[in-house]
């Protein structure tokens, strides 16, 4: 019987304190002409584009730079705007070769979507779902500063359309960046409320990518170490920003749980956490945070005893319960979530109660669900909704 696994990665990843430093061996090769920096206007005070202007002037790479990304909900109008700016007299001098990401997910995910529908033309709308990209993007760098949403090296761009109030998911092979930096000395300026969402956005990853139809021994690997290091070092990286030994352990969880991810797939707590975003447009990894633990209970029953035990132990307690285990697994995940300030209910983030019927049907069509262990309904969907309200 066949069981194969594809395991998609970028082809270089640059990680730990000074990666940026190698940054520049890696373009060498490249004889690059111009590059286009997107990016948002915290970062650029931040000093964090500056670091990478320094490099392209002293690899005489020219470049220009795309600030326009307004809010951490990637949108359409972001990319649109991306694109205009692209395009913006085109011609032999201003001939893109390369996109280069600074920031967190929202905007690799928008760098993600520029480059392909650069090259791919249409809108970006016309590429949800799975594999639809049929022309390679132009080349990108994502240079990450979260840990994280772990969109700087999958192939999945998370964009929002507000016409429709969806929040769509682009996939495919192509969307993966040719180069990551994972450096955590980006990462010491993170606002509290950013390593809390950011962090349990690992978290959920992971644990969504161990039980995953998809699930293999290598994503396995991966989502249990990325769980069991969450869960002692977010609550330090949450409490101390300047803590550099958590924001480093939590750099690696963010990278083992994208790479677990990206491979294994995810479930249904990021099939509804995406529409929750795409209406209200509140903080994906809150919204995880909340859901995790109704999903992984409606799940329980489709997960087999052992996966439950193992994740039980990744969170640092062990029994030969299952039903104990489950218990355990719940209760762990909301101590995290409350050492981290992450609110308690969906309604605290927004919901209404006359959505939930449209935004269950939403989820059950966005491709995150179809790894899920155990298939529900749209009444399941309903039933989590309002349980987590």
């Amino acid at each position: 019987m066949e069981n194969t696994h594809n395991f998609i990665l970028p082809k270089t990843n640059l990680i730990g304190v000074g990666a940026i430093k190698d940054l520049p061996n890696e373009l060498l090769a490249w004889k690059l002409s111009k590059a286009l920096i997107v990016t948002d206007k915290n970062m650029i005070s931040l000093g964090y584009v500056e670091n990478v202007e320094k490099i392209l002037k002293n690899l005489f790479i020219s470049y220009d730079i795309f600030d326009g990304i307004l809010h951490p909900n990637p949108t359409v109008s972001f990319v649109e705007d991306g694109l205009a700016y692209f395009k913006k007299g085109l011609n032999v001098l201003r001939n893109y070769k390369l996109i280069i990401s600074i920031g967190g997910g929202t905007n690799h995910d928008c760098a993600k979507a520029i480059a392909m529908v650069a090259t791919n033309g249409g809108s970006i709308i016309d590429y949800e779902g799975y594999n639809k990209v049929t022309k390679p993007p132009l080349p990108q760098i994502s240079i990450n500063t979260t840990a994280g949403s772990g969109a700087e090296l999958s192939m999945f761009t998370i964009i929002v359309d507000n016409s429709r109030k969806v929040k769509m998911t682009i996939a495919s092979p192509f969307l993966t960046p040719y180069i990551t930096v994972n450096d955590p000395i980006f990462m010491t300026t993170m606002p509290k409320e950013v390593t809390a969402s950011s962090g349990f956005d690992v978290v959920s990853h992971a644990i969504e990518a161990y039980v995953s139809t998809e699930a293999s021994p290598l994503t396995d690997s991966f989502a249990l170490e990325a769980i069991r290091i969450a869960f002692e070092y977010l609550p330090r990286a949450y409490e101390n920003g300047n803590d550099l030994e958590a924001k480093e352990k939590m750099m690696y969880a963010n990278i083992m749980a994208a790479m677990a991810f990206n491979n294994a797939g995810l479930g249904y707590v990021h099939s509804m956490a995406h529409q929750l975003g795409g209406f209200y447009g509140q903080t994906h990894g809150c919204y995880n945070g909340i859901l995790v633990p109704y999903v992984f209970e409606f799940n329980s029953v489709s997960i087999p005893k052992e996966r439950i035990m193992k994740l039980c132990e990744a969170m640092g307690t062990s029994t030969q319960d299952t039903s104990q285990a489950i218990d355990i697994i719940i209760d762990s995940i909301r101590r995290l979530t409350a050492k981290i300030e992450i609110p308690g209910k969906l309604r605290d983030m927004g919901l209404k109660e006359n959505d939930i019927e449209i935004l269950s049907q939403n989820a059950m069509k966005d491709i995150t669900a179809f790894t899920n262990p155990r298939k529900g309904s749209v009444e399941d969907f309903i039933s989590l909704f309002k349980s987590a309200y």
